[in-house]
């Protein structure tokens, strides 16, 4: 575990070196903003900008929160919600709304609605499914889904044009849609933990796409359109089923960080030499000879490798 809390780090730290192309506005990071933490504190102020109702115990939404026409971060992470009332779409000024760590099962569909909304936290809830109107969401940048319950995504997901991150690790996700390859700014995807069979079709063609974690599948084959993946910088394929890496992975010549760990592979491609980049390369838990592991430490030599 305290691996692949290491590896999960490295991704993360490359995911945020490359920053964001467009970094969401996030108004609680400004100094003289007023937070408000109860509705009734912020019925006595003006311009309410922020509402943090994180950990109160809340089993419903406080009512009236649709009247602050200027709410554009709203927290409600840490409560035992089990539903989001449609007040809460009604605020057309969100740019931020988090509601982490609830019991939510649903996101309503009035959620296209938030038309200025750019990071959306909905993570350690129990939704299975997303709405259609998810894809209405033209300004959103990060989205969050960790441990839920889904399965697939909306194809309506491919509408988002501006998203650069999205999480998913602890789902149940069998399959993406093929519209994902029209999340054009996609650039940081984490599928960890989940039930693929197989490299998402449609990924090959997120052409920004910097950093990969699918850790935790069943994964056998990776097709070879990974070699169109040229921005990839970090990609971990930690404990699947793969028994082969294809001489098309030697095409990402940017990669810096590579977890193969704990499959079955017994050999790496004959040219290494793109990967002149790589810095950290795992391959741990496989079968592989001492004859190959030798010719590996020979063809990158400044190269990190744990065996």
């Amino acid at each position: 575990m305290k691996l692949i809390s290491c590896i999960t780090l490295s991704l993360v730290n490359l995911a945020l070196s490359a920053q964001l192309k467009e970094e969401p506005h996030y108004i609680r990071d400004h100094p003289d903003v007023i937070i408000y933490f109860s509705v009734e504190d912020a019925e006595k102020g003006e311009n309410v900008k922020i509402l943090n109702l994180r950990n109160k115990e809340l089993t419903t939404v406080p009512d009236g929160i649709n009247q602050f026409e200027d709410l554009q971060f709203l927290n409600l992470m840490k409560n035992q919600l089990s539903s989001l009332p449609n007040e809460i779409f009604e605020c057309s000024e969100l740019t931020e709304l988090v509601f982490r760590q609830n019991k939510i099962e649903a996101i309503p569909k009035s959620i296209g609605n938030l038309k200025k909304l750019e990071v959306l936290n909905a993570s350690k809830n129990k939704i299975s499914t997303l709405p259609d109107e998810i894809g209405d969401l033209k300004r959103v940048k990060i989205i969050h889904l960790v441990e839920n319950d889904l399965t697939t995504l909306p194809k309506s997901i491919g509408r988002l044009k501006r998203l650069q991150t999205l999480e998913l690790d602890n789902n149940q996700i069998t399959t993406l849609p093929e519209s994902i390859k029209k999340t054009r700014n996609l650039s940081y995807l984490t599928l960890a933990q989940n039930e693929l069979n197989e490299f998402p079709i449609g990924l090959s063609k997120s052409r920004k796409l910097t950093s990969l974690n699918l850790d935790y599948n069943n994964i056998i084959i990776i097709s070879d359109d990974i070699k169109r993946l040229r921005r990839l910088e970090a990609l971990s394929i930690n404990s699947n089923g793969l028994s082969a890496v294809t001489e098309e992975f030697s095409r990402l010549k940017n990669i810096q960080l590579l977890n193969f760990g704990n499959n079955k592979i017994t050999k790496l491609p004959e040219n290494l030499s793109n990967w002149s980049n790589l810095k950290t390369l795992i391959l741990i838990g496989n079968p592989i000879p001492e004859a190959e592991k030798r010719r590996i430490k020979s063809s990158l030599p400044n190269c990190d490798i744990r065996f």
